[in-house]
């Protein structure tokens, strides 16, 4: 009776109206969910001795929250008090636990990895990616065989765009400072004996144009972003890595079909530490063959990093590669006087996201796969963060030749990409022709196209939302 009851409230918490959260919505819910793990338990009676109650009904008393900062929006209030019930509550005999009590779903599960990600300021660890197709810079020597290749580095990284990333086991070693959008490279000298170092400056703030090359978001946070995209639930099992309390769980994804036979998984199994929402582990496979693998182990969530651990010099010598990319911050004030339009945003951001950055080049790079599409010219670069989620929007002159542009961000590398197409329904680029493209191994993105403007929205968001930003452009 107990069990039904919790679980019709629960359904009918879950039907309210949430409004949008404001800016600190994720900063809030991550105080109060660390409190919730915190907490002392409450005591409880067993049931029968004088004046108790019996201990299911003691568990099921809530938590008793502190008055919440002046200034939180109605929105966290509510979101927060749903996760609240969720949480308190006596929840199904078979559930992981989270922060304690036990979660209901694994849709659960993936609100609270990507509260993670939005909440966090820095993050240290071993990153291991693991392949048996090429994939990034992991490539085995026979591919689709039972050969794998394991790669494996230290990384450091901030929210604010800093990363450090050290091969282990190798000579590779790349660091980037976001206030000087400056990469330093030192490539393993086995492999790249005549070009030991680069130096690239004047980075864009984020793709499709030339920026940092992360193997910590590309190697990892696209199979994340894949699974906060994975709209299935799946049963839920306790588990441990590193001694750490982790949930496991495995979802369905539709795979590539264009990718190549075996070259795109249907399935995700992922393994979330329980204290901190950061997935540890994911694992891709195809019809139950093992194709990849990024693991993150010795993890260090929060804690202070010195800025020298982003300062990293090239060897002196002629043999160093040096090359200036183009791109300037400017304000947005003068982003017209430097590419001859006024910037076209959007007013409909994902709630928590700020503007971090915003960048010009009068001439860049070409973009799409093999850098086939025409020159760019008088390009605008803005990147939004949100904790280490980032959201980029980019635009570019059309040109004379609209037909000769294909998608600025094709996920490449032998994968053919298969967009949801569509025609945007208003803002700046109302009627234009857009791609819809969120496919495991890329970034998640829309790029649409009119007679003046190309226009990409990629990054840590999901279909709707990608959609409301293209169709809030002005």
């Amino acid at each position: 009776m107990a069990e039904r009851r919790d679980e019709e409230l629960g359904a009918a918490l879950r039907q309210l109206e949430v409004p949008d959260h404001g800016p600190d919505f994720y900063a809030q819910l991550r105080e109060r969910l660390a409190e919730a793990a915190n907490a002392p338990g409450e005591a409880t009676t067993p049931a029968g001795a004088p004046g108790g109650v019996p201990a299911r009904r003691a568990r099921a008393r809530p938590r008793r929250w502190s008055r919440p900062l002046l200034g939180v929006a109605t929105a966290a209030a509510v979101a927060i008090a749903v996760l609240v019930a969720n949480v308190a509550l006596p929840s199904r005999t078979h559930g992981p636990r989270f922060l304690g009590p036990k979660v209901a779903s694994a849709a659960e599960i993936r609100a609270h990895v990507a509260a993670a990600l939005a909440g966090t300021r820095t993050l240290q660890g071993v990153l291991t990616v693991e392949c048996t197709i090429s994939i990034g810079e992991c490539a085995p020597p026979v591919e689709n065989g039972q050969a794998r290749a394991v790669l494996r580095w230290s990384v450091a990284a901030t929210a604010s765009g800093d990363e450090r990333v050290t091969g282990i086991g190798t000579g590779g070693d790349t660091s980037y400072r976001a206030d000087q959008r400056t990469e330093v490279a030192i490539v393993d000298p086995a492999l790249h004996a005549l070009t030991p170092a680069s130096v690239s400056t004047g980075l864009a703030a984020g793709p499709p144009d030339s920026a940092r090359r992360s193997p910590l978001a590309r190697d990892y946070g696209s199979l994340v972003r894949t699974f906060l995209e994975s709209g299935t639930d799946a049963p839920v099992v306790d588990t441990t890595v590193d001694g750490r309390p982790a949930w496991q769980l495995a979802v369905q994804v539709t795979p590539n079909k264009l990718a190549g036979p075996g070259r795109s998984p249907d399935r995700l199994e992922v393994v979330v530490d329980q204290a901190s929402g950061f997935p540890l582990r994911v694992t891709a496979t195809f019809a139950g063959q093992f194709l990849y693998q990024s693991q993150l182990s010795s993890l260090v969530i929060d804690a202070a990093v010195d800025p020298s651990v982003f300062v990293l010099n090239p060897p002196a010598g002629p043999k160093v590669f040096r090359h200036d990319y183009g791109f300037r911050a400017v304000a947005l004030d003068q982003v017209a006087a430097v590419v001859g339009y006024q910037p076209v945003l959007p007013t409909d951001l994902p709630p928590g996201y700020h503007l971090a950055e915003v960048t010009v080049a009068r001439q860049a790079q070409a973009t799409g796969n093999e850098g086939l599409d025409p020159p760019s010219r008088n390009v605008v670069s803005v990147a939004y963060r949100r904790g280490f989620d980032l959201i980029v929007v980019s635009t570019r002159s059309t040109g004379t030749d609209r037909s000769a542009w294909s998608d600025p961000l094709g996920t490449g590398e032998g994968v053919f990409d298969q967009p949801q197409k569509y025609s945007v329904a208003q803002g700046a680029m109302a009627g234009a022709a857009a791609e819809m493209v969120v496919t495991p191994g890329g970034t998640p993105h829309v790029w649409a196209i009119d007679a003046r403007l190309v226009v990409t929205v990629s990054g840590d968001a999901n279909r709707d939302e990608l959609t409301r930003m293209m169709n809030s452009l002005r």
